[in-house]
């Protein structure tokens, strides 16, 4: 994995059965944080100023039917630019959200991508471990100090290990989580 000052990138996979469905990418950058999501025609993006937004890929057309997802950029501040401004990662004293997703269970194999990449490195989601009844899982990322993990667990109880995953190269580190809802 990449030193504090490189690049830090993982993927969000959701693997059902044999397949692996590509859900998110993110990226760090020194201080800037990246999150792509595949086929969405957007991104998030959050920069080393504090500004972050949502923001339409240049390269791509707006989807033409969009695909079953719901994204947060996390705490909002006052306006700025084309986006707002929150705290940023730098020097935080407590755990603070990248982003939050929200993604439909029932239909990945019409509306994602397959991801036919190698699997390490990835945060792996397997519907396997999911109640039966699940129709959708919240993804959240969040970028946790290591010396203060107890505000990520004060905001998010009841996280099951098996649905945790931790970046620790970076400080602040990133965590991402899932959680399936009925």
């Amino acid at each position: 994995m990449a030193s504090v000052s490189d690049k830090i990138e993982f993927r969000v996979l959701i693997k059902d059965g044999d397949s692996y469905y590509y859900i998110l990418k993110l990226e760090r950058h020194k201080s800037e944080t990246f999150g792509f999501v595949p086929g969405a025609g957007f991104h998030f993006t959050e920069h080393q100023s504090g500004e972050a937004h949502i923001q339409a890929e240049k390269n791509e057309g707006r989807p033409s039917e969009g695909i079953p997802i719901a994204i947060t950029t996390g705490e909002a501040g006052p306006p700025c630019g084309s986006g707002f401004r929150h705290e940023t990662p730098k020097g935080l004293g407590r755990s603070s959200l990248i982003t939050d997703l929200l993604v439909l269970t029932a239909s990945l194999d019409s509306e994602y991508q397959k991801y036919h990449r190698n699997v390490e490195g990835c945060f792996i989601i397997d519907k396997a471990l999911l109640p039966d009844n699940t129709s959708f899982v919240h993804i959240g990322l969040w970028y946790v100090p290591s010396r203060n993990e107890a505000s990520f667990w004060f905001n998010n109880k009841d996280i099951p290990e098996c649905l945790l995953y931790k970046v620790t190269q970076c400080e602040p580190q990133i965590w991402a989580f899932a959680k399936p809802f009925a």
